[in-house]
Parts: structure tokens; C-alpha cells; sequence
């Protein structure tokens, strides 16, 4: 390969340079230019003056290849320690950098731009052919069948692959759509070296992917697929901290840990994962917050245990990997990471990626919500300063025994003198603040039951600081956990001056700056959620406060805040920045294939002239491509309807007089839907001999039924497995193994469970899942659509309902050979304004509806013979 040309500057290109340079008055000015095949540089164009992160954030999105070239004024070319951290990150970018005098009559290139990458697109018909009937997946398949949806998938992923943009998927139970979006991952990856983040919402699918699918994408394409599965940094054991620990255990802990700390240390010699899930005993919070990974007090490559640590061979495995699989929550502790340094040229929480899929997408506007917010809690608050000191023992303890061990010179005991005099004190103030703030929070703090409670601007309801006292609390806390931060922060600036004391005491320095840091997030989440700035917009947070229930009994306090509608970030930090973003689920579309509601939530509806939402088009069982909107983000959409025939597999069944089912019970405990709800799974227990799943939205109906129906000795025929006694994972294999089992499940069950075949044969929906119009985040998303005069129920609530309900119907059929009923005891999907749209979000089951004593036979018919409904 011949040598790169070497940079040059045409007269054209110098005139123009100079003259920006004048208007600046000779001030710093960075442009962005073209380079030619010959290293000419040409075209041009001031964008930023003086200001490095606008330089950064302009390289986010400039064609590879280009150069970023400045002035300085003094003439000085050399770059300075600045300028070289700028050339690393614009090189990250794509792009060169370099530096002119104000005459543009040199150039100093520090960093020649790199080679333009060369693309290489896939053919569709070529990856379609894995899938397809005579293909590998036919020949390593057993049980292939030939699934059309996934085939016409497979060609979409590649054209989205191919040109860019976003690709909005909806393909139905069975269509098979994770191969369909990892194949075309993989051959990308081979034909161009480029990563591809697959983002769940499950730990089932993570499983899945890399268990099942990922070593069969492998075989299918027959090239070397390297994944891996990328969990949080704090899942993992850190050797230095845990030998630390063992041998300060006497000063960190306050009560024996030993037999924790020998266990771990076992397990240590032996684990090749490292994280807490290969930990069949995992320990107490407490000394688990000891020996975690924790960025804030990492050596790095100075640690002595850096080649073998745990995190950082995951870290190595993840950069080595061409696709990486992680859940949402991880991928948006991503983003926050990048949304502070700009771009995703380089690593953050995960390594640079380009390309993405989200799958169980339908979650993902309450995961961003959720992970893009602030949070502390009472609980949180003081397990953090109880690091520095738990009743004499702690960080504070074991600085003290490693300065008594240097000698007993002048210089430590000033250092004791200050821990003891300054450290301690400040500590004591900050708890003893923290104390009086919560007792004064105390008499407003929800009962767990109850559920959260949103806060108001003050004098508005629940007004955050609309009660003097409470407010001076919190001024109080904050001015003592600021002074706390500055007293650690000066302890360990005097440790750090000593050469004596440097390297011995360098680990529990690392330690206080980890507590310091933590103290002031915590001051800076409090803040943000009890004392708005004025000047931010409506309706852009929501902030609330919660009961918890605290490890070893007790009540703790959670105070939140959140955006509203996270959908305008996910598209400027996130869909913006991807060459290709592929959203799929089983249930994005509401009404007759609508993907408006779903477009709308993640950004993803164009932007009219006004900056309004429009819609591309609809898609209906057919792929529609809308225009790029203005902000260049092209999306184009895709319905897969499931390859199960519903007409004849299913029939979604609705008592249409029992008028409890939809008590909600304002004049006492919903005893009428409770009633309802046993007659019905008697019945259907009856019919099917178990084999059902019972969905309630919530916990308190759900442990009503549970209760009437082991009063009524059902358990004694059916075994009862029962959400909230015993693991999600556990109730589900048992539930399996049984073949006759009644299982009773709220949220966790709607969705991310799946039981193909006889062990799953009907199932009992007690309500449409409306979301709690008073739970904080739905409440303030109401209020921010229908202060833009749009209504909140038909635009939020029923499509949420609708997906929702999807979710739970998709629970009974997994396979062809799956057959089953749903019996839905909420009229109102019939007898409502809004019913129809229900119904036809749902898959086309025939629909049974009218007295319960006349809806039983027909079920029990269906089950029998099959009769035509």
C-alpha cells in the first residue's frame, strides 16, 4: 500500500482560513475540512471559536476522513498536552488534526487522518439463504420449519445494515426474530470488522442469545462469531479489594465476617467468571460493598492483580468482541457515561459502537426513564458513611492502623490528630444531619404498600419544601455533607504530599475518594430533586418519594426524580449517533398495526416545520419508508404478523356479568373481583386439569385470590404457585415440571416468560392492564400531553394498555402445537368506547362473549373438540 500524501494547505484554502481568522480578530477558530486523495485540504468551514467541546461535539457527527484544523495565535505550533488529548479524541472520531499560525502560511499536523473506511455491503439474498428453506439452518435444524416473516426480517436487517438509519420491527410470537437480526450482526462484523450491541430487557433472552442463537450463527455462517455477555462493573469481585478486606477485616467490619471473607477468598482460587452470579452463597451487603469492582477506587494498570482481574477481562473480552450482549439498563448507564464526554467514538461503560438492536424494545422509554434520572435513599445515604466508620471500625479505622504502622513521627500524629479532630467530627455532623432530615421527611413517607408518591413544586399538593422545618433540614444536610467532602478531600491531599505516606496508605486514599465522590452525587441528586432550578423547562422532570422496605426490617425512604419523556434524548444522544439502530419486539404496534404511539414515545416520530411530531406512515404488514426528517434521521417500518394461526389455536373468551371483576375496590377490598376471578380459575382448572396462568395487575388482588382459593382447597388438586413466594425462575420450573399447576403472577409475569407446550394450556386475565394514573411517571406523563392539548387517555394510557395486554396474551401460545383460551374478566374491551382499539391490537383469536354460564361451555368445548366458535 503506497504511503498516505502529506497534508497540504491550497491558496484557496489558506485565503479562506485567514479570513475567518480576521472576523475572529485573531482569536483561536477551528475549522472543518475535506481532504483530497492527494492530502490536499479543501472546503473549509468555521465551527467553533475558543470552545473544545463544541470542536467535539461538531467530530460526532463529520465524514471520516476530514481533517479539524485551529489557530494559534501565537504562532507556536507545537500542540499542547490539550490539543493532544482533542487529536486522540477527533482521531477516535474519523478524523484528522492540525494547527496553523493566523497566517495560514504553516501547518502543524498532529494527527494524520485515518484511512476512510471501505464498506462493504451484504447481499441480502445470501444471508436470507441461512434461513431458508434448503439452507444450513434447514440442514442443522431438525425441526426446521420455513418462517417467512424471518426471512423477509433477515432482508430488512441487511438493507438497515447496508444504508444506515433506524428500522422499526414488529415481529410476532414465533417468527424467529433473533436469528433474524444476529445473522446479518455477524456477516457484518466478518465483511467489516464493526461491533453491534444487542440490548435486552431480560435476563431470559441475554441467556438465549448467547446459550442458544450465538453458537448457532456461528455454525450457520461458518465464520469465527466472537460475543460476549457485558454485565455492570459491580457485579464483579475485585481481588486487590478482597485480599484488602481479609487483611483489615478487624478494622472495616464492626462484627465477624471472617467466614464471609474466607468463603470469598475460596471462591476466588476457583471462579473463572467472577461476578455474583457464579456465587452460590453471595455475601452481606455490607462486605460486598468492600470487595465489588468499583471504578472510584481503582488502580488500573498499576493494580497488582490487573492482568488477572475479573472486570477487566470482561472489559478486554468486550473490546475484543464483535457483538456484545447487554440489557437496557447497562446500555443507558452507557449513555449517560457518553452524553458527558461526547460521542461514542471511544470506550465507555462499553466499547465504541456504531451499529445497535434493541430487542424487547416496547421497554425501553421506562428503562431510559428509569437509569437517565437521579435517586437516594436513607438506607443509601447511610451505608455510605458507615464505610468511613461503623462503630469504630471502617475506612477511618484502617487509615489509623496504617499511619500508626509508619512510626510515631510529627507528621503522623498531625495526620491522627486531623482524623480524629477534623475527619470524625465532620462525619458525625453529616449523620447526625441526615438523621434529622429523615425524621423531619418522616410523617410524609408512604407506607411500601402504598406505593410512591410524586412531589410538587412547593405549595403545590405535596409540596417538596412547603415545611420550613424540613427545609432547613435539608440545608443543613447539605451544608454538612458538603463540608464532610471538603474534610476527606483535605485529609487526603495531606497523605498525598508525603512520600512516606503515599504508597502505603495509596489504597484507602483511593477508598476515601470513592466515599467523597458518592457524598457529593448524593448532594447533587438531593438537590436536583428537592430544590428545582427555576429555569427549568415544564414537564421535563418528575420527582417523587417512596417507602421501602430495609434489609433486616424496619422502613426506608427512596426520593426520585426522572424525565418525563425521554423520548428527544434517546433521539439526539443515541439514535443520532448509530449507522444502523434496529428496534424489535413481539408488541410494538397498537390499532390495525399502528407503530405511531411507539415512534412517538422514543423519538422517533419526524419533526414538522414547528418542531411538532408527524408520522412517516403507517406500515401495515408491509414495510414503509418515510423521508429523512430534518434532523437527518431516516425510520422505516416493518409488521411480521405471528406464523401461528390464532383463528384456530386460541379464542380470547369474556364474562360479560361478572361486573366484580372490574370493582376496583372503592368501598373496600375488590372482595366482588376476587370472587369473580375464583369462580372463572375453578372452572377453567376444571376444564383444562391446570396448566394456567392467572395475570392480575396487582399484588394485593393477587394475594386475595391466593388465599380464597387455598381456603377452597383447590391447592389440594392443583399446585399453587404464587408470584412473591419463591424466585421468578423457580415458580416457572415448577410450574413446568408439574404439567397440572395454577400459576398466580403480576408484572413479572406479563411478559419475558416462555412455556411452549402442554404445561401451559389456558390462561385467567383478571383486568386490562391500565397503568396507575396516580403512580408518579404515568401522572406526570399525562399532565405533560395534555398541557400540549392532547389527550392524555387515547394518546398514553389506552396504547400502554394495549401493548400491555398483547405482552399477556403472548404468554399462551409459543408453538404451533400450542392451543388455549384466555379468559379476559373485564367487560369493558366490549362494552367500552375504547374496546375496539383492545381488540384489535390483540392477535385475531375468535372472540366469545355473554353470560359466564353460557361462555364456560363453549370454552370447555374448544378444549374438547375444537368447535367452531
Amino acid at each position: 500500500m503506497s504511503p498516505r500524501p502529506v497534508l497540504t494547505l491550497p491558496p484557496a484554502t489558506a485565503e479562506r482560513i485567514r479570513e475567518e481568522i480576521r472576523k475572529a480578530g485573531g482569536q483561536e477558530v477551528t475549522f472543518l475540512a475535506e481532504v483530497d486523495a492527494l492530502g490536499a485540504v479543501e472546503n473549509p468551514r468555521a465551527v467553533a471559536r475558543g470552545n473544545r467541546t463544541a470542536v467535539l461535539a461538531v467530530a460526532r457527527d463529520a465524514p471520516q476522513g476530514g481533517v479539524l484544523i485551529h489557530n494559534h495565535p501565537s504562532g507556536i505550533l507545537e500542540p499542547s498536552d490539550a490539543d493532544l488529548a482533542v487529536a486522540t479524541r477527533l482521531f477516535e472520531e474519523g478524523l484528522g488534526s492540525a494547527i496553523v499560525d493566523n497566517g495560514a502560511s504553516r501547518l502543524y499536523v498532529v494527527v494524520e487522518p485515518p484511512e476512510t473506511r471501505k464498506r462493504v455491503e451484504l447481499e441480502p439474498d445470501e444471508v436470507e439463504a441461512l434461513v431458508a428453506p434448503g439452507g444450513q439452518l434447514s440442514t442443522l435444524h431438525p425441526g426446521y420449519e420455513d418462517r417467512p416473516g424471518q426471512r423477509t426480517m433477515v432482508r430488512a436487517v441487511v438493507e438497515a445494515f447496508n444504508r444506515g438509519g433506524v428500522r422499526v420491527v414488529e415481529a410476532g410470537t414465533g417468527t424467529g426474530k433473533s436469528l433474524a437480526y444476529l445473522l446479518p450482526a455477524a456477516r457484518w462484523a466478518a465483511e467489516n470488522g464493526e461491533r453491534t450491541v444487542i440490548s435486552t430487557n431480560t435476563i431470559h433472552l441475554q441467556e438465549q442469545l448467547t446459550g442458544k442463537d450465538l453458537p448457532l450463527v456461528a455454525r450457520l455462517t461458518g465464520v469465527e462469531v466472537k460475543w460476549a455477555l457485558v454485565k455492570g462493573r459491580g457485579n464483579y469481585v475485585s481481588i486487590r479489594r478482597a485480599r484488602l478486606a481479609a487483611s483489615t477485616q478487624e478494622q472495616l467490619f464492626p462484627s465477624d465476617r471472617s467466614s464471609e471473607i474466607t468463603s470469598l477468598l475460596e471462591w476466588l482460587g476457583n471462579t473463572e467468571d467472577g461476578s455474583l452470579s457464579d456465587l452460590a452463597n453471595p455475601p452481606s451487603d455490607e462486605v460486598w460493598d468492600e470487595v465489588r469492582s468499583d471504578g472510584d477506587v481503582c488502580l488500573r494498570a498499576r493494580c497488582p492483580h490487573f492482568q488477572a482481574c475479573f472486570y477487566q477481562k470482561a472489559r478486554r473480552r468486550a473490546a475484543s468482541a464483535e457483538i456484545l450482549v447487554v440489557n437496557h439498563h447497562l446500555l443507558f448507564s452507557d449513555l449517560a457515561v457518553r452524553r458527558g464526554v461526547g460521542g461514542f467514538g471511544q470506550s465507555a461503560v462499553l466499547p465504541p459502537f456504531r451499529h445497535l438492536v434493541l430487542d424487547e424494545a416496547h421497554n425501553v422509554e421506562d428503562a431510559a426513564t428509569s437509569h437517565l434520572g437521579a435517586e437516594v435513599s436513607r438506607q443509601g445515604l447511610f451505608r455510605t458513611l458507615s464505610r468511613l466508620d461503623r462503630g469504630g471500625k471502617g475506612v477511618l479505622a484502617a487509615v489509623e492502623e496504617g499511619l500508626r504502622g509508619r512510626g510515631d513521627g510529627v507528621e503522623a500524629r498531625a495526620l491522627l490528630e486531623r482524623v480524629e479532630g477534623r475527619v470524625r467530627p465532620a462525619l458525625e455532623r453529616a449523620r447526625s444531619a441526615l438523621s434529622v432530615f429523615f425524621d423531619a421527611l418522616d410523617p410524609r413517607v408512604p407506607d411500601p404498600q402504598e406505593g410512591p408518591v410524586r412531589l410538587q413544586p412547593p405549595g403545590e399538593g405535596r409540596g417538596m419544601l412547603d415545611d420550613p422545618p424540613l427545609h432547613e433540614a435539608l440545608e443543613r444536610l447539605l451544608e454538612d455533607m458538603s463540608h464532610l467532602r471538603r474534610e476527606l478531600r483535605a485529609m487526603r491531599e495531606r497523605v498525598e504530599e508525603g512520600l512516606e505516606w503515599r504508597e502505603a496508605l495509596e489504597e484507602r486514599m483511593l477508598d476515601l475518594a470513592s466515599v467523597e465522590y458518592r457524598v457529593e452525587a448524593a448532594g447533587t441528586a438531593l438537590r436536583v430533586i428537592l430544590q428545582p432550578d427555576p429555569q427549568e423547562a415544564p414537564h421535563s422532570l418528575v420527582r417523587w418519594m417512596e417507602g421501602r422496605r430495609a434489609r433486616g426490617g424496619g422502613r426506608s425512604v427512596a426520593l426520585a426524580a426522572a424525565p418525563v419523556e425521554p423520548g428527544d434524548l434517546l433521539r439526539k444522544e443515541l439514535f443520532q449517533h448509530m449507522e444502523t439502530a434496529v428496534l424489535t419486539s413481539a408488541t410494538l404496534t397498537t390499532r390495525k398495526g399502528s407503530f405511531t404511539h411507539v415512534r412517538e414515545r422514543l423519538g422517533l416520530a419526524s419533526l414538522d416545520a414547528s418542531g411538532g411530531m408527524v408520522m412517516d406512515g403507517e406500515g401495515v404488514d408491509g414495510d414503509e419508508e418515510g423521508p429523512a426528517d430534518q434532523e437527518g434521521l431516516r425510520v422505516e417500518e416493518l409488521q411480521l404478523s405471528s406464523p401461528f394461526d390464532f383463528a384456530t389455536q386460541s379464542i380470547l373468551a369474556v364474562p360479560m356479568d361478572l361486573s366484580g371483576a372490574t370493582d376496583r375496590g372503592q368501598n373496600g377490598d375488590g372482595a366482588k373481583a376476587s370472587e369473580a376471578t375464583v369462580t372463572v380459575v375453578k372452572e377453567m382448572a376444571r376444564i383444562t386439569d391446570g396448566g394456567i396462568f392467572v395475570l392480575f395487575t396487582s399484588h394485593r388482588a393477587l394475594r386475595d385470590v391466593a388465599h380464597r382459593l387455598r381456603r377452597e382447597g383447590v391447592e389440594g388438586r392443583h399446585p399453587l404457585y404464587v408470584q412473591g413466594e419463591g424466585p421468578r425462575s423457580w415458580l416457572l420450573r415448577e410450574f413446568t415440571a408439574s404439567g397440572s399447576g395454577i400459576l398466580l403472577g403480576n408484572a413479572a409475569f406479563w411478559e419475558g416468560v416462555d412455556v411452549p407446550g402442554d404445561p401451559l394450556r389456558g390462561m385467567v386475565i383478571q383486568k386490562i392492564p391500565f397503568r396507575v394514573p396516580t403512580e408518579p411517571i404515568t401522572a406526570a406523563r399525562l399532565d405533560a400531553l395534555e398541557a400540549r392539548g392532547r389527550n392524555a387517555f387515547w394518546e398514553y394510557m389506552l396504547p400502554q394498555a394495549a401493548l400491555r395486554l398483547k405482552q399477556g396474551f403472548g404468554r399462551l401460545i409459543r408453538a404451533r402445537s400450542d392451543r388455549g383460551a384466555v379468559v379476559l374478566l373485564d367487560s369493558r374491551i366490549v362494552s367500552s368506547r375504547y374496546g375496539r382499539v383492545l381488540r384489535d391490537s390483540l392477535p385475531p383469536a375468535p372472540l366469545i362473549r355473554g353470560p359466564w354460564a353460557e361462555v364456560a361451555p363453549q370454552v370447555e368445548a374448544f378444549y374438547r373438540g375444537g368447535v367452531e366458535v
